[in-house]
């Protein structure tokens, strides 16, 4: 197989600055939004010069939600962009997702919300046709999905699974299921070795995500069983703006290995490099945004990104907190209480670096680590031993919620579930790792 290397950058969201991103509704808006909005244009653009840069690295790939909420003007400012790093030399590759059509599109202007055009499903791939859609040597109108040669024996499958009705996204359905089917068994034909983009993940991220209905696929487990089966062990997804590297086992003992990665304009606003040599090794490496044209009021670009998504995470707690009776008492207790006063409430020995620290930045915290990945509260850690002796002192609680969430009389660890959602398991890092997809004895289409 000839090896390649391509750069993975997705959930770009771009918002075209000329829309108006200022005024009070527009501050309203961004205290729960993990995103950069005004400063989207200036990262985007600060991100693709330095892509355009390495002279070495021909491909780049971008698995979905390109635009913020499928503002015409968002959607041409994004191509301006894309057309001068094409100019640079750069091959590039899209699908498009839910939020770049008819996704209630608007501005801020005025200290309010301006209504604005948007796009129709119908228009993407014409947008789009220099980026994947023209040059397809497949293509499937419905669903917007085709299949390119990156190279003499690598195809790219790119699976456009959302559509303009709820049942339609987020889906792989049985049609579409055998289209890429039919693909896979071409690609095997003639020698070509495979890999795919889809905008949702098909792993969940992290395990208390399967309790999520949008955050993979519906029908994730059938994908997953089927994938590798057809030669295609491989996948490249977005939409939950986290970094995951993941992996499932079928029935027949091969294995899918699904890449999620964080989007590019919020916490922890990260990007991928990835090659794939001549001896089916995968070499993922994780490049964070640099340095864009903003006031960043003294901090690094990184602190930035995160205190966004800090005081979103507590915005968002507190909203969802927001009332009276045992919703206001939850509020004040989440704001002021430390986590000495909580070890005392659970009867929990805190550590003593940890004593001063409020819940409230303790959850922020936890909330950024996990979006970032190789999440770091293990056991034989102080914060990891703090929340398993916390979920312990709240198992009756625990037991009570399962009861609620389990389906089919299945059985469901939740206190697992949390556990392996904070700490990093399995055996791939979110962020830098090698996959050595020649040991895939029987999924792998060796070229």
């Amino acid at each position: 197989m000839t090896g390649i290397s391509f750069y993975l950058l997705t959930d770009t969201h771009y918002f075209e600055p000329s829309l108006g991103a200022s005024g009070k509704g527009y501050d309203e808006y961004m205290k729960g939004e993990q995103m950069c909005l005004a400063e989207n244009s200036a990262i985007l653009k600060a991100t693709f010069a330095k892509i355009a840069e390495d002279e070495n690295t021909d491909f780049v790939i971008i698995p979905g939600d390109l635009t913020k909420n499928g503002e015409k003007e968002s959607h041409k400012g994004l191509l301006r962009e894309l057309y001068k790093l094409r100019d640079k030399g750069k091959k590039i590759y899209v699908i498009t997702a839910r939020h770049d059509f008819n996704d209630t599109p608007r501005g801020y202007k005025n200290d309010g919300f301006v209504p604005v055009e948007g796009t129709k499903r119908r228009e993407l791939s014409e947008l789009y046709k220099d980026f994947g859609y023209e040059t397809a040597i497949a293509f499937d109108e419905r669903t917007l999905s085709y299949v390119s040669q990156l190279n003499r024996d690598v195809r790219l499958l790119a699976i456009n699974c959302d559509g303009e009705t709820d049942r339609e996204r987020g889906s792989i359905d049985g049609r579409l299921m055998e289209w890429i089917k039919e693909q896979a068994r071409a690609a095997k034909k003639d020698g070509c070795f495979m890999f795919a983009i889809n905008h949702y993940p098909v792993i969940p991220p992290i395990p208390v995500f399967s309790l999520v209905g949008d955050a993979k696929l519906k029908n994730w487990k059938e994908t997953a069983e089927t994938l590798p089966d057809l030669g295609i062990n491989l996948i490249f997804t977005g939409h939950m703006h986290i970094q995951s590297v993941n992996e499932y086992k079928n029935k027949n003992g091969r294995t899918l290995y699904d890449i999620c990665t964080s989007a590019l304009v919020g916490s922890p606003a990260v990007y991928r490099r990835v090659s794939i040599s001549q001896e089916g090794k995968v070499s993922i490496n994780t490049l964070s945004v640099p340095d864009f044209e903003w006031d960043l009021n003294g901090l690094t670009a990184r602190q930035y990104f995160d205190k966004r998504f800090f005081s979103m995470i507590q915005h968002r707690i507190n909203k969802a907190l927001s009332g009276k009776g045992v919703k206001a008492i939850g509020r004040r207790i989440f704001n002021s209480i430390t986590l000495k006063c909580l070890g005392r409430l659970l009867f929990i020995k805190v550590p003593k670096p940890l004593k001063k620290q409020r819940l409230a930045d303790f959850a922020s915290e936890i909330g950024i680590s996990i979006f970032a990945g190789d999440m770091p509260y293990t056991e034989g850690t102080p914060k990891g031993d703090l929340i398993r002796k916390t979920l312990k002192r709240l198992c009756p609680v625990i037991r009570f919620v399962e009861r609620k969430l389990s389906k089919d009389n299945e059985p469901l660890d939740l206190t697992q579930m949390l556990l392996s959602s904070v700490g990093k398991t399995g055996n791939y890092s979110d962020n830098h790792t090698v996959i050595n997809l020649k040991e895939e004895k029987h999924g792998y289409n060796h070229c």
